[in-house]
């Protein structure tokens, strides 16, 4: 039977043939790698600990620095004064965790690295892609970085600072700081769920970004995102006022050589805490529940023994910064798993990026209130502080839980 157009069928045929071109042009998914299998996710983990090293790592130890500066290139500054300045560092490490999480969730998980974001958020994000059953623990894992770090930084810090000069001494620390993000940047990549093979056009692009405008505005509707918010932002307050004050401290009561070891004896405290409540978390508590009890139990340490033991002997202060270190440590990877149960997998980036933005204020004022309340109150003003403020986080944490549970109280639920 004859074509009634002439070169119809020849036609049909090109277009054919150019559709075969265009598909094999196309960009394949990577296959998903089954969660919690084999050694590619602690590949990940240990990529993303990597990354957690020169950042929470180097917070860990951050509060060593105002006394260095005070001592030598900044002699006439005041304590409050140099606060701000590790403050700021603090505060602009999270204050655009953010956008990075959503870049994270809309792009990265359809490319083999996720290098498109700041490193604590793919750190913390990509892990949840890897991982089901042991989520809490892996994420503990990673911000083991914090802890680790924090011992390995004071321990260089000590060195730099005795030996060079600041500038030199700034120089080295950035060439450490530049390996443990390489080896990261190499080690890490995303695990997204399986997708159609199809390519991306404007169409493409713009019906994707309806559905994370409706996921945003969720987000910010949901009375959990606002309450582990809060929680995250007490728990990061105190962590923070934690990593800045205890070299102040120790100065304040007249440990100054000290400080230190100080530093290195609550990184010890948080590898305990990195480790073994997420692992609780997992096999047996749940996020919420776990994160409840390190809190009552930090909230404990405050007031039962820093408050009337911490400023009578050294050895009541080393006890008393292991203690603090085991449950203010808790917080971030609790703080990760119990985001990760409150949200899909494909908006983890959204929202911890947005939970972490918030908390950034948190980063920024928690170092200089702490050096105005030791210098007008002393001690026990700041213990009193540390402990209202951890007092109402639980109060967050707690109703969040009643909320998690459709507003009842089951008190041996898992959750």
């Amino acid at each position: 039977m004859t074509a009634l157009w002439p070169g119809t069928g020849a036609s049909r045929d090109k277009t054919g043939e150019r559709q075969d071109e265009i598909e094999s042009l196309t960009p394949q998914p990577h296959p998903r790698h089954p969660p919690d299998t084999g050694l590619r996710p602690w590949k990940v983990v240990l990529g993303s600990f990597s990354l957690t090293v020169p950042t929470f790592g180097l917070l860990s130890a951050v509060g060593l620095f105002p006394t260095y500066w005070r001592q030598t290139v900044l002699p006439h500054t005041s304590e409050g004064d140099a606060a701000w300045i590790i403050a700021v560092f603090g505060f602009l490490g999270c204050l655009f965790a953010a956008p990075a999480g959503v870049l994270f969730d809309r792009f990265c998980s359809g490319c083999p690295k996720g290098e498109g974001a700041t490193p604590t958020t793919i750190a913390l994000s990509v892990v949840g892609q890897w991982f089901d059953r042991r989520k809490g623990i892996a994420t503990g894992c990673v911000t083991l970085g914090a802890p680790l770090g924090g011992i390995f930084f004071s321990l260089v810090l000590q060195i730099l600072f005795d030996r060079y000069p600041w500038r030199t001494a700034a120089l080295i620390l950035a060439a450490i700081m530049a390996v443990f993000l390489l080896l990261g940047i190499l080690l890490v990549e995303t695990n997204p769920p399986a997708a159609p093979a199809r390519g991306v056009s404007k169409d493409d692009s713009d019906s994707d970004a309806e559905p994370l405008r409706q996921e945003i505005s969720h987000m910010l509707l949901s009375s959990k995102f606002w309450l582990i918010s809060y929680a995250l932002f007490a728990y990061e307050l105190v962590l923070f006022i934690q990593w800045g004050s205890i070299p102040s401290y120790a100065v304040a009561a007249n440990v100054g050589d000290k400080q230190f070891y100080l530093m290195m004896s609550y990184n010890i405290g948080a590898v305990l805490g990195r480790t073994l409540p997420p692992w609780l978390s997992d096999r047996l508590l749940g996020p919420l529940n776990a994160t409840v009890m390190m809190n009552m139990f930090t909230l404990l340490s405050v007031l039962a023994v820093w408050l009337p033991l911490g400023a009578s002997s050294i050895e009541a202060l080393f006890v008393v910064v292991v203690l603090m270190g085991i449950g203010t440590g808790s917080f971030v990877p609790l703080g990760v798993s119990c985001i990760n149960a409150l949200c899909r997998p494909e908006n983890t980036g959204t929202w911890l990026g947005s939970v972490y933005s918030i908390v950034s204020v948190a980063t920024l004022i928690g170092n200089p209130v702490s050096a105005v309340i030791l210098s007008r109150y002393q001690s026990n003003g700041l213990l009193a502080f540390l402990a209202a403020v951890l007092f109402s986080g639980m109060i967050s944490a707690v109703a969040l839980r009643w909320l998690s549970h459709d507003r009842r109280w089951i008190f041996k639920a898992r959750g």
